[in-house]
């Protein structure tokens, strides 16, 4: 009796459970596990079959499970599966295959069995590239460069097959077919990325050289470079419009120039320039010095430490010391004041010590030398001064195996032994060793040239400085003076440049040839090889004006990886290749 009564209060909740729950009732995962059995970790061509992937489903325990619906599909990678859906077998397997896509790179498909408790798999396959179908250039085609030198850039090509995929392993091999140059090695093989490179260095001769490139038996690539035997401008200019150009230094991947004067600005900046892979620069900051008027020289130690100007025309005359943290990073340490300004300074290791020794300018010019050992901690102390007649005064100096050389404008050349111990001399204590007038009456800078067939040191190379109008007119001509006795130097030869005149100079030893800044001539290359004598209007081997007519005025150059690296007054600084 009791039943019959409370079945009709319990009846109502029952069929509302039975409401509720309606279709969407999820059935419960029953025992039983889907496991890989086969096909896994295949690596294979794109765009091929895989060996099958199967799989093995069982119940509870380890017994297999027939009849079960696995479904596949793949989850990433492309491709396809055979089937979207296998049954289970009596011992439980169920197996589809999969095609990879044409693109390299892993395939991911995915098994699933619904309803247990462990319901799903993955396998994973690598597609590989399929033969080489493509070869293509990338990098080095129509190149200029220097006779005889390496190109700038590398050759490079690139192989991929039918599909576009990037052919790792595969051999390309390279022929110089024109001009006589070489390649640094007979073949080579493509990187991860497709790409296989090559360093050719062009033949001996100016004009039209030619590399080819056969990758894996396909059509042959064709390369194309002109060795030139001129000055070519590389890159640059045009990029100090605000200031005239002054000297300039490279070192460790950097360019630094000076300016000087007035412009729209005072000439009172350091151009800091980075040197990218071909060398050529990008302007990426500047150190401005508000006392100065002209940064008038500029260099970089022997060790790359230290970055050293001279200053003129301002409350901050004199010298002035950075140190390079870094390339291309200079943090200032130390400057002495001079009051007149030091119009140049050459930095020169003696006695394991750095010094610089600057031309203090009129109206008492001396060569003052620094001690610049100690300037990490803030100090650079002069050792010396060694008073020069006030006729000018010194303009440059040259300072190479313990000796100074002191171009001296109007009184000509001394030599001083600061080091070499000749003639007892040292930094502090200065002895002279001759005093020559001459050279065109105003003797500006030079470079004692150690010659590196005979181990001679035999010529001094002196500029003359004449009169002349930044950017119009200049003058004055190379002087070539036997040095052989220090103590009795003798002018045997000169050069001379119609309608210009010769300002600072840089010696490509190695290559016994003289580079030489021209003001509006612009830029000059000259044979200084063997015995010199007379009139060398015949060792003339390049002139370029690398701002064109009326837009070049060139204060300095100097020679750096194989380009010619040029500061002019008025249309910047430049990157040119050389003869």
């Amino acid at each position: 009796m009791k039943t019959a009564r409370l079945l009709p209060r319990f009846l109502p909740l029952t069929i509302a459970i039975l409401a509720c729950g309606g279709s969407d009732t999820v059935a419960p995962a029953v025992q039983g596990a889907i496991a890989r059995n086969a096909g896994d970790a295949q690596t294979a061509t794109v765009g091929t079959a895989l060996q099958p992937y199967q799989v093995k489903v069982t119940g509870q325990g380890t017994a297999p499970t027939a009849g079960t619906t696995v479904q596949w599909a793949v989850v990433s990678g492309g491709g396809t599966v055979s089937a979207a859906t296998s049954v289970t077998d009596a011992a439980g397997l169920a197996e589809i295959t999969a095609t990879l896509s044409t693109v390299i790179g892993p395939q991911v498909v995915r098994a699933v069995a619904p309803g247990l408790i462990d319901s799903l798999v993955t396998f994973t396959s690598t597609g590989t590239a399929d033969a080489p179908a493509l070869a293509q250039k990338t990098a080095g085609d129509g190149q200029t460069g220097t006779k005889a030198l390496p190109l700038p850039t590398a050759l490079a090509v690139r192989v991929t097959d039918q599909f576009g995929n990037v052919v790792a392993g595969a051999t390309v091999t390279w022929t110089v077919t024109n001009g006589g140059g070489s390649v640094s090695s007979p073949t080579s093989t493509t990187s991860s990325a497709g790409l296989a490179t090559m360093t050719w260095t062009l033949g001996p001769s100016a004009g039209a050289n030619v590399v080819t490139a056969t990758a894996a038996g396909l059509t042959p690539l064709t390369f194309t470079a002109t060795a030139f035997s001129s000055f070519v401008v590389l890159s640059g200019g045009s990029n100090v419009p605000e200031r005239y150009g002054s000297d300039l230094w490279v070192a460790d991947g950097y360019g630094y120039s000076g300016t000087w004067g007035f412009r729209s600005r005072a000439g009172n900046a350091v151009k800091i320039w980075q040197l990218d892979g071909t060398g050529a620069p990008t302007l990426v900051d500047s150190i401005i010095t508000p006392g100065i008027g002209t940064v008038s020289d500029i260099e970089v130690s022997p060790d790359g430490q230290w970055l050293v100007f001279t200053a003129e025309g301002g409350s901050d005359n004199g010298i002035h010391v950075y140190e390079l943290t870094a390339p291309g990073v200079p943090v200032f340490r130390a400057k002495s004041l001079v009051g007149t300004g030091l119009h140049t300074g050459t930095l020169a290791v003696i006695g394991g010590k750095l010094y610089a020794f600057t031309a203090k300018d009129p109206g008492s010019p001396a060569l003052i030398i620094y001690d610049l050992s100690q300037a990490a901690s803030g100090v650079i102390t002069p050792v010396s001064s060694t008073p020069i007649p006030p006729n000018y005064g010194i303009h440059d100096t040259f300072v190479r195996d313990g000796y100074a050389f002191v171009f001296a404008w109007d009184e000509g050349l001394y030599i001083f032994d600061v080091g070499n111990g000749s003639n007892g001399g040292t930094v502090a204590a200065p002895v002279q060793v001759s005093h020559t007038l001459g050279f065109g009456g105003e003797t500006h800078n030079g470079w004692w040239f150690h010659n590196p067939t005979n181990g001679e040191k035999k010529y001094l190379f002196i500029g003359e400085e004449g009169p002349g109008g930044v950017g119009t007119s200049s003058s004055g001509d190379i002087h070539v003076v036997d040095v052989s006795n220090l103590a009795a130097p003798v002018e045997v030869a000169s050069f001379h440049l119609p309608g210009a005149g010769v300002h600072n100079f840089w010696m490509d030893e190695p290559a016994q040839r003289l580079y030489a800044a021209y003001y509006n001539g612009g830029v000059v290359a000259l044979d200084v090889s063997g015995t010199l004598s007379g009139n060398l209007s015949t060792r003339l081997i390049s002139q370029l004006k690398p701002g064109g007519a009326g837009q070049t005025y060139v204060w300095g150059v100097m020679l750096y990886n194989g380009s010619l690296y040029v500061s002019d007054m008025i249309s910047g600084f430049w990157q040119l290749g050389i003869p």
